[in-house]
């Protein structure tokens, strides 16, 4: 799977992803940076990555972490859009950054995005602390992800589908989606939905809508 991690705090985030890497193969990991002499990521830095995921890993899995993909160049992220598409189960992309603002959407489209922001992360935990349904956001959204049938689903929506629970709600769904024990491809299907519920909502799309997606992803 690919992720872009997206934090405005890049030492710790980078920290937090080397402690990550431990639970890898040291010989299955590896570190992609751009040239010390160059001002962005390019293309023969990730012809370099490429040659590396042809290569058997040394125990079961490989992670490649690229650190400030927000400087791969154009050139360099569509020289990626095959490899990280058919990628398999064994193989990880992390992409750290600290904007999405010049992420090609085609990568974006790829990738499950994790936002790792002070500030946000911050404004989440008050409104946990606030928002009196912060409980049963919780309980519902890792109910979704366990329900059978499309009718057991409906009964948990109208609580995120209020205008207060929004942002909390996606969240919250984000992180029982995490955990769920779906199959990887089911999951990565459900995480580009969330995302388009945003970008959706962003656009004041009818907010009950845009879980129908959701909805539709889940049971499709």
């Amino acid at each position: 799977m690919t992720y872009l991690l997206v934090s405005n705090d890049p030492v710790s985030l980078a920290s937090a992803v080397r402690q990550y890497a431990q639970s890898y193969n040291a010989n299955d990991v590896f570190w992609v940076r751009r040239a010390a002499d160059k001002k962005e990521i390019t293309v023969d830095v990730i012809n370099q990555m490429i040659e590396q995921t042809a290569l058997s890993p040394v125990a079961d899995k490989k992670l490649f972490i690229i650190f400030e993909a927000d400087l791969l160049n154009t050139s360099a992220q569509n020289k990626l859009l095959k490899t990280i598409e058919e990628a398999d189960d064994q193989t990880t992309f992390l992409f750290l950054c600290q904007s999405l603002t010049n992420i090609l959407p085609t990568v974006k489209s790829r990738a499950v995005v994790r936002y790792y922001q002070t500030e946000h992360n911050a404004t989440l935990a008050k409104l946990r602390a606030t928002n009196p349904d912060s409980q049963q956001i919780a309980e519902n959204a890792k109910k979704l992800f366990t329900a059978t049938n499309v009718d057991q689903a409906l009964t948990l929506l109208p609580i995120f589908t209020k205008p207060e629970n929004f942002t909390l709600a996606l969240s919250e769904l984000n992180q029982a989606l995490g955990n769920s024990y779906l199959p990887v491809n089911q999951k990565l299907r459900l995480y580009h939905a969330l995302a388009e519920i945003t970008r959706r909502a962003n656009a004041n799309c009818n907010a009950v809508n845009n879980f129908d997606l959701l909805l539709l992803t889940l049971f499709q």
